[in-house]
């Protein structure tokens, strides 16, 4: 550390060498040199994009992105977290590759399981009643085991009590600890509502949302969540929440509509996209009563 050091040990020449092979000083976390910068291309982990199976919507964004905070928007009743288990079955049925990590906050353990048997199965299986009605829990049981036995599903929740900010050690957790590739979690503002700071619930959901986006690069991890919107279509409480996020999906429903079909079809309109520019119409989706499930609709 002493040039002194050096000349007392008799080591000039290498005290010499150490000088004019010096490095410049720069912070960590800092890039400066062509070696820097030609690390980050030839080694930063590409973010990946898998289609969603619903053709407007992967024209528009390609598909879901690793990387990238996604927000799907909405007015109560529309349809959001039906589209959110649509997505997960999709990717649990179509990427073999592929593991994911879900929370429901405002539904059981059992209903976002039997969500995704519904898909499987193409029937409501929602209600246990629906299943002792139909003589069908072998193969529901059947089904779970199916969806589950190579461990890329995993469930997961926030107690009462729990800190909220615990999401994002978590998020870390399934993707450090367990792989997954993408982490579902609905809605975003039940975090803010029962927040443990002394910050307003806009700026919290505003810091948890910078959070958010900032973990998801970071990790390169796909983070998709659901924010409910007011009458005039602003996302309730806290309009930073779709600034932060590179991907924005608004849904509408004209749920009060006396024709069936009309009543229960719902349109998916892409009003950000950062990873890939594109915005517009990105498809409608058809819920079935009957099957309790999400499809694309034709035509």
């Amino acid at each position: 550390k002493d040039a002194n050091e050096f000349l007392m040990a008799g080591a000039s020449e290498e005290y010499k060498s150490c000088w004019w092979a010096a490095k410049k000083y720069t912070l960590e976390g800092v890039l400066n040199s062509p070696e820097d910068f030609l690390k980050v291309y030839r080694e930063t982990q590409d973010s990946k994009y898998y289609p969603t199976g619903i053709t407007d919507l992967d024209s528009k964004l390609l598909g879901l992105m690793q990387g990238f905070f996604t927000v799907l928007t909405a007015p109560e009743g529309i349809g959001k977290t039906e589209l959110m288990r649509y997505f997960e079955y999709h990717f649990l049925s179509t990427y073999p590759e592929l593991s994911i990590a879900t929370c429901h906050l405002e539904e059981s353990s059992r209903r976002g399981l039997l969500g995704l048997v519904s898909y499987d199965l193409q029937r409501n299986m929602t209600r246990k009643d629906l299943i002792t009605e139909a003589g069908t829990n072998t193969l529901v049981e059947e089904t779970i085991v199916k969806l589950t036995k190579e461990e890329r599903l995993y469930q997961f929740n926030l107690s009462v009590d729990e800190d909220p900010d615990n999401l994002l050690q978590k998020i870390r957790y399934f993707k450090e600890a367990c792989g997954c590739d993408f982490v579902f979690f609905e809605p975003i503002q039940d975090l803010g509502y029962s927040r443990q700071s002394n910050e307003t619930l806009e700026q919290y959901l505003s810091g948890l949302s910078t959070k958010l986006a900032r973990l998801a690069s970071e990790l390169n991890v796909g983070i998709v969540t659901i924010a409910h919107e007011n009458d005039d279509g602003e996302i309730r409480d806290c309009r930073m929440i779709g600034k932060r996020a590179g991907v924005v999906v608004r849904l509408s429903r004209d749920k009060m509509n006396p024709d069936p079909d009309i009543k229960n079809t719902m349109a998916l309109m892409v009003t950000k996209n950062r990873p890939a520019s594109d915005t517009g119409f990105g498809g409608n989706m058809t819920f079935s009563p009957e099957a309790f499930t999400l499809t694309e609709a034709q035509g």
